[in-house]
C-alpha cells in the first residue's frame, strides 16, 4: 500500500497553503486592521466559502494564520547558553527589521495573542532554564522576575517600542536590549558576565 498523498490530499494541502500564504501577505501590507476570511479569500482569488471548507471555524482559521505568521517571521532558535543569550538581540531584532510590516500588523491585530502564544511556547522554557542555570544561588522568585525581564527584551513589542516610540536606529535598538540583558544577568550573578564594552 502506497503512503504517497492522493491527488485530493495534495489539492487540499495546496489550497490550505494558498490561504495561509495569502493571509501572511495581506498582513505584511500596510493598513491591515483585521484579518478576515473575506479579505484573505479576495486576496487569494478564491471564495470565502472555500476558506471555511478548509478551516472548521473562525478560531481554527485564526490559529492557522497565527501559526503561518509566526513561521513567516523566521525567528532564530532560542539561545542555548548565557553567552548566546547576551548576544541574542543581534540575531533576533534583525528578523523583526526584515519583517517589520508583518510584525507591526501582528502587534496591532487580533492575531497578536495567538502569535505570541506560538512563539513563547518555543522560546520561554529555554530562557527560564538558562536563567535557572546561570543563577542557582538566587531565589526562585528572583529568577522568575529576571526571566520576565529577559522575555521582555526579547519581544517584538519591545523592539517596536524602541524603534518607533523612542526612534532608535536598528543598531541602537540591539544595543539597548543587549545592555538591559547584560545588566539583568550580571545583577543575578556578579562576576559571571562578559566585560563591559
Amino acid at each position: 500500500m502506497s503512503s504517497r498523498p492522493t491527488l485530493t490530499e495534495r489539492h487540499t494541502d495546496a489550497t490550505q497553503q494558498l490561504i495561509l500564504a495569502s493571509a501572511v501577505e495581506l498582513l505584511a501590507q500596510a493598513d491591515v486592521n483585521d484579518v478576515t476570511a473575506r479579505a484573505v479569500a479576495r486576496h487569494a482569488g478564491i471564495s470565502e466559502r472555500t476558506v471555511f471548507r478548509y478551516f472548521a471555524s473562525r478560531d481554527a482559521f485564526l490559529d492557522a494564520v497565527a501559526g503561518a505568521a509566526a513561521q513567516g517571521l523566521q525567528l532564530p532558535p532560542p539561545p542555548a547558553s548565557v553567552q548566546a543569550l547576551r548576544e541574542y538581540p543581534a540575531r533576533l531584532y534583525p528578523c523583526f527589521e526584515d519583517k517589520a510590516a508583518l510584525v507591526q500588523s501582528v502587534l496591532h491585530t487580533e492575531l497578536f495573542k495567538r502569535v505570541r502564544e506560538k512563539v513563547i511556547s518555543q522560546r520561554w522554557p529555554s530562557l527560564d532554564a538558562l536563567i535557572d542555570s546561570h543563577a542557582p544561588q538566587c531565589s526562585a522568585h528572583e529568577r522568575r522576575l529576571a526571566a520576565i525581564q529577559v522575555r521582555y527584551y526579547l519581544s517584538a513589542t519591545t523592539w517596536h517600542y524602541h524603534r518607533f516610540h523612542f526612534n532608535l536606529s536598528p543598531k541602537e535598538t540591539v544595543e539597548c536590549a543587549q545592555t538591559a540583558l547584560r545588566l539583568c544577568l550580571d545583577g543575578l550573578n556578579p562576576g559571571a558576565g562578559a566585560p563591559i564594552k
